[in-house]
């Protein structure tokens, strides 16, 4: 079973682009003044469409029902628990001390999908990044070890991070993609197509994300102790190849990626603009608990360096702007940790700053400015009604 747990790994960061490892090191002359933070939640049980196209799925439900269908697992929230190690090594006092060791309200503001799985990323990641000092022990048990750590979530059909389930010009844009894709990048595919269907009953022609369904439902029977189908060993290879090209399907196009990601650039842009005219700003620690499809859409508009492999449980993606002590510069820095706990924290680059860790602030701006969808443009490009 380990084995295919490695592999199934490997055809996930196949492919990844070239970037430098980075540690906590504090560049002298570089101070960090805001850190624009997304990560994927931990590991998590099938959901509903995985679970259907399973040959187990009596196995399955008794396996999850502890959980429940896309919950997050006791694997999962270990994970949560080395994000927030993660966060707390880089952000903290050991790094760039961007935050305190106190929770300070000021200094974070922590945003989640309205997703269980989510929701409880952020809760355990939060335990990791704020032990509680002895100021805020609340309690001679619990109170020692856990400090309770605020979020918000706002409805599945408002939230700009769930395009993909609730922006109708989103879904016809996907549908376009799934039609020209089956008979364009899926097309080397063809003779797995009729196993497939013999195999789990459903018609890959008519929906090539099915690639990505069954992939994932494949990852989480491993992490949840059981060995993948014989059928699908041989085809594992060839299945995480599909399966990467049906997440790049929502990227496809310009207007899918500005959908997708504008808003999380354009709030990022909001801030920077800020800090460069001067202006004063608190929580320049922003968080957000989501989803692969949110980490791939920011970088596909910040125009990171990256083939886009599928995001693995505990990913974390930052834009981070540092302002030079010496010159009063602003420049951005994408930074990527591929799995919290199994990896090391990477420096990206930009297309355009190839050459530089430290892309300038203004050409940042130039190159991506194309992307920005300020969040009242989104609503009603998406024809979402809202009070937010």
């Amino acid at each position: 079973m380990l084995q295919y747990l490695a592999i199934i790994s490997f055809l996930a960061f196949t492919g990844g682009s070239q970037a430098l490892p980075t540690g906590n090191e504090v560049v002298p002359d570089q101070e960090l003044v805001l850190a624009f933070v997304i990560n994927r939640h931990g590991e998590r049980t099938p959901d509903a469409d995985e679970l259907s196209l399973s040959n187990e799925q009596e196995k399955l439900k008794n396996l999850t029902a502890l959980d429940g269908l896309e919950g997050l697992t006791n694997v999962g929230k270990r994970r949560a628990y080395q994000i927030g190690k993660y966060l707390r090594q880089r952000y903290g006092y050991q790094g760039h001390n961007l935050v305190s060791n106190l929770y300070l309200q000021d200094e974070i503001a922590i945003r989640s999908t309205d997703k269980d799985r989510t929701k409880m990323t952020a809760l355990v990641a939060m335990a990791a990044l704020y032990p509680p000092e002895v100021e805020q022990q609340w309690d001679e048990g619990l109170g020692k070890v856990w400090q309770p750590v605020p979020y918000i979530a706002v409805p599945l059909s408002e939230d700009y991070l769930r395009y993909y389930s609730n922006c109708q010009r989103f879904k016809a844009l996907m549908a376009t993609a799934k039609q020209e894709s089956i008979n364009e990048e899926f097309k080397p595919f063809d003779h797995l197509i009729p196993r497939l269907k013999a195999l789990t009953g459903r018609n890959f022609t008519e929906d090539p994300l099915l690639f990505e369904t069954l992939f994932d439902l494949l990852r989480s029977q491993v992490g949840l102790g059981l060995d993948i189908p014989e059928w699908a060993k041989p085809l594992l290879p060839k299945l995480g190849e599909a399966a990467r090209l049906a997440y790049r399907l929502y990227f496809r196009t310009h207007e899918m990626k500005k959908i997708g990601g504008g808003v999380l650039l354009n709030n990022f842009m909001s801030l920077a603009s800020d800090i460069a005219a001067g202006k004063s700003i608190t929580k320049r620690l922003r968080l957000f608990s989501a989803h692969d499809f949110n980490i791939g859409a920011l970088m596909e508009v910040s125009k990171v360096k990256s083939d886009q492999s599928i995001p693995e449980y505990g990913a974390v993606f930052s834009l981070e702007l540092y302002k030079s002590r010496s010159t009063g510069e602003l420049s951005v820095v994408p930074v990527y940790l591929p799995q919290a706990g199994e990896s090391t924290a990477k420096i990206l680059h930009f297309h355009g700053c190839e050459l530089e860790d430290f892309c300038s602030f203004t050409k940042f701006q130039e190159k991506t400015k194309e992307y920005l969808l300020p969040e009242k443009e989104f609503y009603s490009l998406c024809n979402i009604k809202t009070e937010l």
